[in-house]
């Protein structure tokens, strides 16, 4: 099923399982959690003087996590079908990153 992630100005759309959906605030929370938490080692990491200070990315990321964490041992997947598009359904479910 579509979901909407949106950014500010745009979205990206994925498909992903109705669980998500059902569970899709509780979801992003604990994805924000392990992206900000600097114990964690991903490729999302912006460096200033050799520190970790930030985070850039996109649904990539929520994707990326999703598969690992929640969907690692399923056959169902969450993939990307859209990125920055500037206009998008508004009946269908979104998270704002």
């Amino acid at each position: 099923m579509k979901v909407v992630v949106t950014f500010g100005v745009d979205a990206d759309i994925i498909d992903c399982p109705e669980d998500i959906i059902d569970n899709l605030i509780e979801y992003g929370d604990k994805f924000t959690s392990w992206l900000f938490d600097k114990k964690n080692n991903h490729s999302y990491w912006r460096y200033k003087n050799g520190e970790k200070f930030g985070c850039c990315y996109r649904s990539e990321a929520y994707v990326e996590w999703l598969n690992t964490f929640i969907f690692n041992n399923s056959l169902n997947k969450v993939i990307v079908l859209e990125s920055s598009v500037k206009n998008w359904d508004k009946n269908l479910p979104s998270i704002f990153f």
